[in-house]
């Protein structure tokens, strides 16, 4: 069973790109079939990025593929484990079909009321429109120090809305890594226990489990004899094993 994630926001420059790039970066070190779709069709972020990965020879070798909707991304690639959809900002209606469908929708924002008081306005149109708030994770991003996280994590919380653990920082390596066809988590020396890396275990243990619900509804439906529980049985690890493949 295929888990999706949708990095979606109401402004551009906030991470999306960046936190579904190093995502899928990570899944796939961690043994996912994962395919990154990138919906953006005007700017193609995520597309480029994946042909100078290409063109570098960098491992793991990811699945980048362009959609115009979510449906054909959910149609096309049925039998991946995972499914990261990079989202266009500033489009109200593509943005609520991708998380009326998704099961994690990870909003990034920064620090500032310019950054948090639109990704808050926008979870709450989605949450008007159906999502249930359970879905909606607010990722923190671009920020320049640790009072920054401390005040925004307190404007979430005053929102209620679900905030991930960690955070990813502003550093001028992480734009070079970007430029090399690499997600930031893959620069040199970056600890894999840092805040980022705590943002990024997180998600992927949610991700690990919500495969695993599927997983188990779709055996107690299916005939035995196709009951194999091979994924169900993987455990849920965090970046280690990242950690362990890039060494």
């Amino acid at each position: 069973m295929t888990v999706v994630v949708a990095f979606v926001s109401r402004k551009g420059g906030v991470g999306k790109s960046t936190l579904a790039r190093a995502l899928a970066t990570v899944a796939a070190r961690r043994g996912l079939i994962t395919t990154l779709a990138d919906l953006d069709a005007t700017h193609q972020t995520s597309t480029r990025w994946q042909h100078l990965r290409e063109r570098e020879g960098a491992y793991p070798p990811l699945a980048v593929q362009r959609y115009g909707n979510v449906d054909s991304a959910i149609t096309r690639e049925g039998d991946c484990d995972l499914l990261i959809v990079d989202a266009p900002s500033n489009t109200p209606e593509l943005t609520a079909e991708i998380a009326s469908v998704a099961h994690f929708t990870v909003q990034p924002a920064g620090s500032s009321f310019d950054d948090l008081q639109p990704a808050m306005e926008l979870f709450y149109e989605l949450r008007a429109g159906g999502v249930p708030k359970s879905r909606l994770h607010i990722a923190l991003s671009r920020l320049l120090d640790p009072a920054e996280e401390e005040a925004a994590r307190a404007y979430v919380e005053v929102a209620d809305f679900s905030l991930l653990p960690g955070a990813v920082v502003e550093r001028a390596r992480y734009r070079e890594a970007h430029n090399q066809g690499l997600a930031f988590i893959e620069c040199a020396g970056e600890p894999l226990n840092g805040s980022a890396g705590i943002l990024l275990s997180a998600l992927l243990t949610k991700i690990m489990q919500k495969h695993r619900l599927l997983h188990e509804d779709k055996l107690a439906t299916a005939p035995p004899d196709l009951a194999t529980a091979q994924f169900a049985q993987r455990p849920v690890r965090g970046l280690s094993s990242y950690s362990k493949a890039a060494s």
